[in-house]
């Protein structure tokens, strides 16, 4: 069919054949991947709406109990810096209120810092 020389009427219907094999290849990998969506959502569909409220409430029993956890150890480290930069020892300093402060930065700007600080380490 080819010989020495290619004409474009040749080389066109190559290529047309060839964009025609990767569409129809493309396609199949579309389907492929909507067949794996549907089985896997299959498996998902299964939980009853139960079984969801009895997950939430034990992830709420859970939150509540490390959040109690992280303020005790919270106030454990700020005594601690506040002994180290002062040079006293820790059951000298007695706190008596810690407060939060908003933080006003977006969100951008604090992991530029954060980036910035773990470069440096």
């Amino acid at each position: 069919m080819l010989g020495d020389s290619v004409t474009i009427g040749q080389s066109l219907m190559i290529t047309v054949f060839s964009m025609a094999i990767v569409f129809i290849a493309l396609l199949v990998i579309s389907y492929l991947i909507d067949g794996l969506r549907a089985i896997a959502s299959k498996d998902n569909g299964k939980k009853t709406v139960e079984e969801k409220l009895e997950i939430e409430e034990k992830k709420d029993v859970v939150e509540e109990n490390s959040n109690e956890e992280n303020e005790e150890e919270l106030v454990a480290v700020i005594a601690a810096a506040i002994a180290a930069s002062q040079g006293i020892d820790v059951s000298d300093v007695k706190i008596s209120s810690i407060k939060r402060v908003p933080q006003n930065t977006p969100v951008w700007s604090r992991m530029g810092r954060q980036e910035q600080i773990f470069g440096r380490l």
